[in-house]
């Protein structure tokens, strides 16, 4: 089996955790996991991890290869998905076979998060619909603070707060909503 990103090593045998068995590339680092093995490692594993913040663990470098790849299993195009959720890469799954490529770190990086007991998630219309409103609000953010300035954006922040936790809140914003100077 041969590499769908460098197309020059071959895939070979390698145990990523307890339990799961996957294919590694010894020359870019990447991996494939097959769609049973993830399913039978995921039967074994038990609880459900806690996700941890992106903050909370140490960045690995990544290689998120943004070019078009071939399932090694079955030949077919594999759909590329953002992992979101603090993660910025995206991963690679074939619709033909459920198998999975991790570029190299990708799954290290998710493992560190505990979010590799949900990789079969991140495919889903609900995962990824989760993806663009987490993008949606962060760009939503950094345009009101590029129209602010960091300061007065601080200030705005400091002020929603105060208004979130005070048990008047919803009179406040009736009167911001309806305030004429």
């Amino acid at each position: 089996m041969k590499c769908p990103v460098c197309k020059k090593g071959s895939l070979e045998s390698e145990d990523v955790i307890e339990n799961l068995k996957t294919k590694a590339c010894r020359l870019c680092g990447g991996r494939w996991i097959q769609s049973f093995q993830y399913w039978k490692w995921l039967d074994r594993h038990g609880q459900t991890l806690q996700e941890l913040p992106a903050a909370e663990v140490t960045e690995l470098p990544l290689d998120d290869s943004p070019a078009g790849k071939l399932c090694p299993e079955c030949g077919h195009f594999l759909t590329q998905r953002k992992v979101g959720h603090g993660a910025d890469f995206h991963l690679d799954r074939c619709n033909c076979c459920g198998g999975i490529w991790f570029d190299k770190n990708e799954w290290e990086t998710l493992h560190s998060r505990n979010l590799h007991d949900k990789v079969h998630f991140v495919f889903s219309a609900a995962w990824q619909k989760q993806v663009r409103d987490e993008e949606s609000s962060e760009t939503f953010e950094k345009r009101i603070q590029s129209i602010l300035g960091p300061d007065d954006y601080e200030k705005l922040k400091q002020t929603a707060a105060w208004i979130n936790s005070h048990p008047q809140k919803n009179t406040i914003l009736s009167y911001m909503m309806n305030w004429k100077p």
